[in-house]
């Protein structure tokens, strides 16, 4: 939940409370309407297929447990759980849109979704069956085109990623997630980054390390505004060292392309 005063926190447990209504979507209604608690609820009683609540709590678990974990002890979907949900979904497991739900769900750790974070997403996205989902997910594709929601999904997926009390992502990791959301080509058949395979074989010969939440988030900002050819870069920027590593390594390569060339 995003950081609140007392009082919008007391607004939020009052809502859900009397509406019987996750949290989630009691903070969703309250800030559309500014707060008025009064108004909100009105809202969400006279018109709640409007406001998510569409799907069905129970149908919900039924969902969650055709995938749970087979360990009696543990509540959880685990990996082999998700590679199936996938399967049903008609996506592969790297689908960039895996992340997208997984975010809807605001799910903590990569290869297991909790039973909470299940029921959240589900009934963030308003579907109670795998079938519904499924046929939701070319327009859940579509948050991948929109560069507020993509963006969102991507900070998102640092965090997702990276192992518990670790302040960085693993090098490994990282480039995984940067060649499944910036790899490949958008909808109009345009390159999400021409240069992501190169920055990932930079960072593995020459950097070796993790990859603070910094460098992560200028990543994106670099594969947006400058060009496969460094078009637009500016030295004096104020990039991450890595970055202006990378942008060093490219040109001397390219330097030397050129005078081989010329030899």
């Amino acid at each position: 939940m995003p950081a609140l005063n007392k009082s919008q926190k007391d607004k939020v447990k009052r809502f859900a409370s009397v509406a019987d209504a996750p949290e989630d979507l009691a903070l969703k209604i309250l800030k559309e309407v500014k707060w008025d608690l009064e108004v909100g609820l009105e809202i969400f009683f006279s018109t709640p297929m409007d406001v998510g609540s569409r799907a069905d709590a129970s149908a919900i678990d039924a969902m969650f447990e055709s995938y749970r974990s087979e360990d009696a002890d543990e509540d959880v979907i685990d990996a082999s759980g998700i590679e199936r949900f996938c399967a049903d979904l008609g996506i592969d497991a790297m689908d960039p849109v895996i992340l997208v739900i997984s975010c809807r769900m605001r799910a903590a750790n990569m290869g297991v979704y909790t039973r909470e974070e299940f029921r959240r997403g589900m009934r963030d996205v308003g579907v109670d069956a795998t079938s519904k989902l499924r046929a939701l997910v070319p327009e859940l594709r579509e948050d991948l085109e929109d560069p507020d929601e993509f963006k969102e999904v991507y900070e998102y997926s640092f965090a997702f990623a990276k192992e518990d009390n670790h302040k960085s992502l693993a090098l490994e990791s990282a480039c995984a997630l940067w060649k499944v959301l910036l790899g490949g080509d958008d909808a109009s058949g345009r390159a999400r980054w021409a240069l992501v395979d190169e920055w990932c074989d930079f960072l593995t010969e020459k950097h070796g390390k993790a990859i603070t939440r910094d460098t992560w988030s200028q990543a994106l900002e670099f594969s947006r505004s400058i060009g496969p050819e460094l078009e637009g870069y500016d030295p004096a920027g104020a990039w991450p060292y890595l970055i202006d590593e990378f942008v060093e390594h490219k040109l001397e390569g390219k330097a030397a392309a050129a005078a081989g060339g010329g030899e």
